[in-house]
């Protein structure tokens, strides 16, 4: 069907316009029968096809139309940040000239009122059920509900949230369609009959996939032709020498960071003496640019660096944010000739490339050990290969290490079935979250509607029997009154103060129990900002904690009995069960200690193996936590207390010691340039007021002088950082200092 016919169905020819600017002159066969049907109406839909289909596509038009029936807002749903960001630019570009479009992904303890004003919003499944969790009211305007990636209704992280979410939204506005895109998956049609949906089909791709086997110096494929590698290169240098000679690019899936990038350094051999001088010259440029994203390089910045001027790259979750969007940006411009990866790459942004290479189909789980990866995973993964509008084909390559493990690949991931998917509702600590957020929100009041909903879900549908999770329910309901976050009068539950507050903050109960816990006890015996930090770093949010070496035993020992009396629970004995838990919970606040400390992130990378990506990951969950205590503390009515946690938000959110506090309340002033100002003698508000500019200049620079000295001359400052700088976490001396 040319995007011309699309007029006979009701799409205006501003939009047809639109889709002729991005190249988009004919629609898959998939996509015009669902257009021909007319599926895009009233009754859900739910569209598994392969990576690349054009799903994207289809959730546009089922908003175009929607909107063209009647005035309504559309909620997309991605399950990563990074995802919904592309997703938000997409519809920006295609609907920002007559609807207003949101990206809405952080701040879990909003209702983001502004949305109101909003047709199209982006978010993330976990900001989508805080959304639900605060009452938001525009919610009963939403007439369209995309779910993006709806399989992962089978993960075990995303997966539970998702499900309930889905009821919930099933059951507040019942008219608003649900578009449920997927992968291939083998009971989507049982997908579908939950979600009382129509259901596509298809294995079309509009760029053919050759699946095939490594071994032996050979790409062999089912379908395709035979590639012999070139002779006295190790393996995947031979294929990536075999790949850029066809002017291609590629991806490389591994098992873990280490092995992305010590592979990436390694095909730097190959690709460096294959780059042109135009190329290079750019890429040295890039490779500056990644060298200078944080205040000072790693050697992990220095090894990406080096790897990006000879057209390799390594992408994960240890890089900061700005660092993978210059890789991805790289790769798109041709420029990086090959990433390597780890997983989180094959759920992420769109990144397609010639050929996709799983070298590790085997992954270490804990408590299982090595195992194959799933094959909905290698699918995930293998769907990367081939570029629409570039390639007339792409490859999905699976490296063995014998011909019996050739055979055994071969079998599993290329001929083999991709594995249902799942519930994985029935786990306590998400029980336990959902169950208080349903009583909260008000949702349910009572144990018969709260197992009337628990009736309606995904794992009712599938398994017809709820028996485990109501008996799992009974019991989170005696821990939720026990902990003073409901209370029953007669047949009917309520929520207390304290539990709506709890379930605002979208944190585990038992977390936030353990908080008020750990804060009684504060309230009388000795404690200081370590006391609050071990408190938060032994949430289970905070998983996986940090395993010390054993090396560290004695030391850790040590450092324990010294701090016996800061500790705000019982420590425990060596010997007891729970003592290696709390020693990881120590690990991770000596982790964040040395951060507060102002330590380089290179040190940490050493010291703790927490690359500057995971850190700042890691920041976010202590943050949020630590907000969450200060939130607790403050309906207790442990006031006195909140001067200490409020401080410790500030240190970790800038990684500094207490005295500089005042400084990095001034825009452009990070925890360096604080700390290079105070070593100077600035070591106060006032005493910046009192300096010329000229001598301020000699240590930040003439520009930022010049913007400290604008701040400073004001009555009062109010900058980006206001919100994390309330009056109360500044010493008398600085309060005197900022009325001045």
């Amino acid at each position: 069907m040319k995007v011309d016919e699309l007029s006979k169905y009701g799409i205006p020819d501003f939009y047809i316009q639109k889709l002729r600017e991005e190249k988009v002159e004919e629609l898959y066969p998939p996509q015009a029968d669902i257009v021909k049907r007319d599926m895009l109406s009233e009754r859900n839909l739910v569209i598994s096809i392969p990576t690349a289909g054009g799903k994207t596509l289809m959730a546009a038009l089922a908003i175009i139309k929607k909107f063209s029936e009647r005035k309504c807002k559309a909620i997309y749903i991605a399950p990563l940040v990074a995802l919904a960001s592309e997703k938000y630019d997409y519809f920006k570009e295609m609907f920002g000239s007559k609807h207003k479009v949101a990206l809405s992904v952080g701040d879990l303890d909003s209702g983001d009122p502004w949305l109101a004003e909003r047709d199209i919003i982006v978010c993330t499944t976990e900001k989508l059920d805080s959304l639900t969790r605060h009452n938001a009211p525009w919610l009963s305007q939403v007439g369209l509900i995309i779910v993006d990636e709806i399989h992962l209704l089978n993960d075990s992280h995303r997966g539970p949230t998702l499900e309930v979410l889905l009821t919930k939204l099933r059951e507040s506005v019942p008219k608003a369609q649900i578009l449920g895109l997927s992968a291939t998956i083998s009971n989507s049609k049982e997908l579908a009959d939950w979600l009382n949906a129509n259901l596509v089909v298809s294995d079309f791709r509009p760029v053919k996939l050759h699946e095939g086997i490594l071994y032996n110096d050979k790409i062999q494929f089912l379908s395709h032709k035979t590639y012999p590698m070139q002779p006295g290169l190790e393996t995947e240098n031979a294929v990536m020498h075999d790949t850029i000679m066809m002017k291609k690019q590629a991806l490389f899936f591994l098992s873990s960071r280490r092995n992305a990038e010590s592979l990436a350094e390694r095909l730097a051999s190959t690709t460096g003496k294959l780059i042109s001088q135009d190329e290079r010259a750019k890429l040295s440029e890039m490779a500056d640019g990644i060298s200078n994203v944080l205040e000072s390089p790693t050697k992990q910045c220095n090894r990406l660096a080096f790897c990006v001027r000879h057209g390799s790259a390594f992408h994960h979750a240890g890089l900061v944010g700005k660092q993978k969007r210059m890789i991805e940006n790289g790769f798109r411009e041709g420029l990086i000739k090959v990433i390597t990866s780890t997983p989180t790459l094959a759920m992420g942004v769109n990144l397609p490339a010639f050929r996709v290479v799983i070298r590790d189909a085997k992954r270490f789980y804990a408590g299982i050990g090595s195992s194959y990866i799933p094959v909905m995973e290698y699918k995930q993964m293998s769907g990367r290969a081939g570029r629409p509008k570039y390639d007339d084909f792409g490859e999905a390559i699976l490296v063995a290490k014998s011909e019996e493990e050739a055979s055994e690949l071969m079998g599993r991931f290329i001929q083999g079935d991709v594995e249902d998917i799942r519930s994985k509702l029935a786990v306590e600590p998400v029980l336990r979250m959902h169950t208080l957020a349903l009583i909260a929100s008000n949702f349910v009041n009572s144990e018969d509607s709260l197992m009337n909903f628990f009736s309606k879900t995904f794992y009712s549908f599938q398994y017809g029997d709820n028996t485990a999770i109501e008996e799992k329910i009974v019991d989170i309901l005696g821990q939720l009154v026990e902990w003073e976050f409901i209370e029953y009068s007669k047949d009917k539950i309520y929520p207390t103060r304290l539990g709506r507050k709890v379930s605002e903050l979208y944190i585990d109960p038992q977390t936030a129990h353990q908080f008020a816990e750990n804060l009684k006890v504060a309230a009388g015996k000795e404690h200081n900002y370590f006391s609050f930090l071990h408190a938060v770093c032994s949430a289970k949010e905070m998983s996986p904690k940090l395993s010390p070496k054993t090396t560290e035993f004695a030391e850790m020992a040590g450092m324990i009995a010294e701090k016996d009396a800061l500790f705000l629970e019982k420590v425990p004995e060596e010997w007891d069960l729970e003592f290696d838990e709390f020693v990881r919970s120590v690990k991770t606040t000596m982790l964040f200690e040395s951060w507060m400390n102002e330590e380089t992130d290179d040190k940490i990378l050493t010291e703790y193996r927490v690359a500057p990506g995971e850190m700042r990951n890691r920041l976010d969950t202590t943050d949020w936590l630590v907000y969450s205590m200060q939130e607790i503390g403050l309906l207790l009515g442990h006031k006195s207390l909140l001067n200490e946690v409020r401080k410790l938000r500030v240190r970790l959110r800038y990684g500094i010691r207490e005295e500089l506090i005042p400084l990095v309340r001034l825009d452009q002033v990070g925890r360096l340039r604080a700390r290079r100002l105070y070593r100077s003698g600035f070591k106060s508000l006032d005493d910046l007021r009192k300096a010329t500019q000229e001598s301020i200049s000699k240590v930040v620079g003439p520009k930022v002088a010049a913007s400290i000295k604008k701040q400073v001359g004001a009555a009062r400052i109010v900058s980006r950082k206001q919100e994390i700088f309330p009056e109360e976490i500044l010493s008398d001396r600085a309060k005197v200092e900022d009325s001045l």
